[in-house]
């Protein structure tokens, strides 16, 4: 009985700790993407351009922040180095 309520302390506790991971990382994306969406309603043609090009980083950014905290990108460099899964 003691142990059953441990795991679920513990399985409650990994739950919490994974919500407050999610969502510091939907804050600072968010946070990174207000300059880049900012620009777009620009009236300078300057701005929109490199807005573009923000916009292109941005993305690539993204892609990789949310690969390396799901943990494929552990999974790709473990593969490379050893050779398995």
């Amino acid at each position: 009985m003691l142990i059953e309520y441990a795991v679920a302390s513990i399985n409650a506790m990994l739950g919490r700790i994974d919500d407050i991971a999610i969502s510091v990382s939907a804050i600072l994306i968010t946070i990174l993407w207000i300059p880049v969406a900012l620009s777009f309603f620009s009236t300078d043609e300057n701005k929109k351009y490199m807005a573009r090009e923000k916009l292109k980083n941005a993305t690539i950014g993204t892609v990789i922040y949310i690969l390396a905290v799901s943990g494929v990108l552990f999974t790709v460099f473990n593969y490379v180095v050893t050779g398995k899964l």
